[in-house]
């Protein structure tokens, strides 16, 4: 729970992560929740899935793969190298 005086910059905070994504995968993954809504799991989870799969870019995601290899994503949470 964020505390009322946060609220402001947890939002944003929350809203900068969620522009670090790819555009279609952030409208695929709002289309997916609308369409999931009141389904069973069994049916969500396909629907998420096939979701996904229709809005993955081959070339954006090796491009984010190989910036998370490299730890050169300037957006990374960790700030400490470490050995893998």
């Amino acid at each position: 729970m964020v505390p009322h005086e946060r609220l402001m910059e947890e939002a944003e905070r929350t809203a900068r992560q969620i522009l670090r994504n790819s555009q279609i995968a952030v409208r695929s993954a709002k289309e997916t929740i609308l369409d999931v809504v009141g389904r069973p799991l069994d049916d969500a989870l396909r629907l998420e899935a096939l979701n996904a799969y229709a809005c993955a870019d081959p070339e954006e995601t090796r491009g984010l793969l190989q910036r998370f290899y490299e730890k050169s994503d300037a957006g990374r949470a960790g700030t400490h190298t470490t050995s893998l």
